[in-house]
This record gives structure tokens, sequence and C-alpha cells, in this order.
């Protein structure tokens, strides 16, 4: 991943309470902030392809200096639709997707209801009889219990953004301003990846290993070849952060990519049901 060193900001000052001048380590004096801002709603409003949305996340640093990035948007009825990574901690990622973290999470929860942009430590310790250690571990050992969460949220559809601040200190200075670039970072997103993650053709290869086709077996029923099989298998795998093929395909259960054979079979009973 290609990312931009933070731009120091000299000018940044705050006044203590004995009247002396300091510095502030991240602060951008409102005054200083209308230009990246209108830059950054310019190049937001330009958006349309992967690239430009990247381009505009390293705009972004100049408004708010994150070290990491990462999105996903889908159904808040535990099915994700995308996963966007910029220089998100790939184990952690990991681990989430496969354990379903994300779904489980009071901070996830408590900001579907009142869609209130975060930092992700100060709703870990308000909430931590709620939190699983594990989760606190993994996100400490990441370095990314500093993140800034926003997004929308709406019955059917929700769009979670997060920026890693470096400290508790800057993620608070930046609350407000990321508050205010949110709306635009959901509509970009949403504009450059129109699509799913998976693609339908990679969605149907996986479907069918899951349901235990060996690759001879699946380029006879897709009427493809046993090379593109194998290719699709592998993007899959890239896709969704893991070498490992039955870990994808936990993943995509988990995160509501694929529905496991038995909620499959289910779900076309009652079609079948509702229609006879």
């Amino acid at each position: 991943m290609e990312t931009n060193p933070v731009l120091p900001v000299s000018s940044a000052k705050r006044r203590d309470l004995s009247g002396s001048t300091v510095a502030r380590k991240g602060h951008i004096p409102s005054s200083d902030r209308a230009a990246p801002l209108a830059e950054l709603k310019a190049r937001a409003h330009r958006c349309r392809t992967p690239k430009q949305f990247r381009d505009l996340l390293e705009h972004l640093r100049q408004f708010i200096p994150y070290q990491h990035f990462a999105a996903m948007w889908g159904s808040p009825h535990k099915s994700i639709r995308f996963i966007f990574n910029y220089d998100f901690p790939i184990d952690l990622l990991r681990w989430r997707l496969t354990t379903g973290a994300l779904w489980t999470s009071p901070a996830f929860q408590e900001w579907l209801e009142t869609k209130r942009t975060i930092l992700w430590c100060d709703a870990a310790k308000r909430l931590k009889e709620q939190f699983d250690p594990e989760l606190l571990m993994r996100m400490e050992k990441a370095h990314v219990q500093y993140s800034l969460c926003g997004g929308f949220a709406a019955a059917n559809h929700f769009v979670l953004v997060a920026a890693a601040m470096p400290s508790a200190e800057s993620g608070r200075i930046h609350l407000k301003p990321f508050d205010l670039v949110v709306p635009m970072l959901v509509e970009a997103s949403q504009r450059a990846y129109p699509n799913t993650l998976l693609t339908k053709r990679e969605t149907a290869v996986l479907k069918r290993r899951a349901m235990g086709e060996i690759i001879k077996q699946i380029a006879v029923a897709e009427g493809i070849s046993e090379r593109t099989v194998r290719e699709h298998l592998q993007h899959i795998k890239q896709k969704l952060y893991t070498n490992d093929l039955v870990n994808a395909v936990v993943i995509a259960v988990k995160s509501g990519m694929l529905l496991p054979p038995w909620k499959k079979g289910v779900s076309e009973a009652s079609h079948r049901t509702s229609r006879d």
C-alpha cells in the first residue's frame, strides 16, 4: 500500500491556563482547515473510481492525520457486501471476519443505534464490561485502538469507515473534523465500489467448493476450465485476507457473503412453499 507521511503542522497552537502559547501535536487550527476541506470536498464529489478513492484518502491525511484506514458496508443483519482495506493490520481484519466479531462488538451495536461518530478507545472504556477481552487485546496489539469510526446506518444498509489515529489525544482532537468528512467518504466509497466484493462467478465457485465439490466438478458445472476455477479460488482468498480456502469459506459464511449449506436448503424450501 502506498502511504504518504503525515504532514507536520508547526503552526498548530493552543493557549494553556497561564496564557502562554504551546504547540499541540497534530492539531490544525480551524482557519488552516478551510483549504484542505474545500479540496477534499471537491475530490470526493469527483470520485468515481477505486484509484480516485485512494487518491482521496491520501488527500484526507492533510485534514485527518490517520495512520490506517478501513471500511466495510452491507446490511446490519449480518451481511457484509464489501471490505475495503487501506493499510489496516491484516491479521486483525482476518480474525474479526473469521470470528464474526463485528456483529458482536458493543461499539458497533451502539453506533448502529446512535449513528454518532466515535473514538473506539473511549467506547471500549465506556462499554468495557460488554467487550470480549480478546478483541480489546487484539485492537491494542495492532495499535488501532485509537480509531475514529463513523459512517451511515439505516435499517437495511450500513457503511462504516475507520481511521486509526496515533494516539487518544489525536483522536479526540480530530473527532469533529472526522465527523465532518464522513458523509463525503461514505458517498465517494459507494460510487467508487458499486459492486460486491466477490463477483457472481466467484460466489458461485465458492458455494460449490463449500458444498464439497472438487475443482473438476466445479469446472464442469460452471462451464469453465479447471485453471479458471483455481484462479477464482486464489482471487477469493486474496479478497478475504487469507491463504487458506477453508478459512475463506468460514469468513464468507460469517460475513454473510455465503449462506451455509443448511440455511441455503431451508431458504430454497421456504421459497418453494411460498410459491405453492
